[in-house]
């Protein structure tokens, strides 16, 4: 199973290459091969980040910066063979400096609670030069992919 991402921003498009995380993979596992059902989650995040955020999701966080909601259309309404892209326009104000490398797809907003799902890294690094800077993501130009 990959997932590619297409993002969209002040920044210009992006392409990113995503790898599944460790809850999203186990949880996929037991309920196909297992009958064990879990619950999926009602909002997705996105973080950022100055590095790889590893399996986990957790590695190299763009210091202080908020996590940020994102919707999808269906991907039967918006998309061919397994594609969903973003409904809305989504942006966040950084509160930190550093050259985003990579982002993160989360089930929650808190640190402590939220389980990671997605992550990946852009094909091009940006720079945030200023604490206060927007970083965008357009409706419709982040595309997950499952094949």
């Amino acid at each position: 199973m990959g997932l590619s991402i297409r993002g969209r921003s002040l920044f210009g498009v992006q392409e990113v290459n995503m790898g599944v995380g460790e809850f999203y993979v186990t949880r996929v596992l037991n309920e196909l091969l297992r009958n064990t059902s879990f619950a999926l989650p009602s909002a997705w995040w996105i973080s950022l980040h100055t590095g790889a955020a590893g399996r986990t999701g957790t590695g190299n966080a763009l210091a202080s910066s908020p996590r940020f909601s994102i919707t999808f259309y269906a991907a039967a309404t918006n998309g061919t063979g397994g594609q969903a892209s973003s409904s809305g326009a989504v942006s966040v104000v950084v509160s930190a400096t550093g050259t985003i490398t990579d982002i993160g797809i989360w089930d929650g907003s808190s640190t402590a609670t939220a389980n990671h799902i997605w992550n990946g890294a852009l094909t091009a690094s940006k720079t945030v030069a200023n604490v206060g800077d927007t970083v965008q993501i357009s409706a419709g130009q982040l595309v997950v992919k499952l094949e």
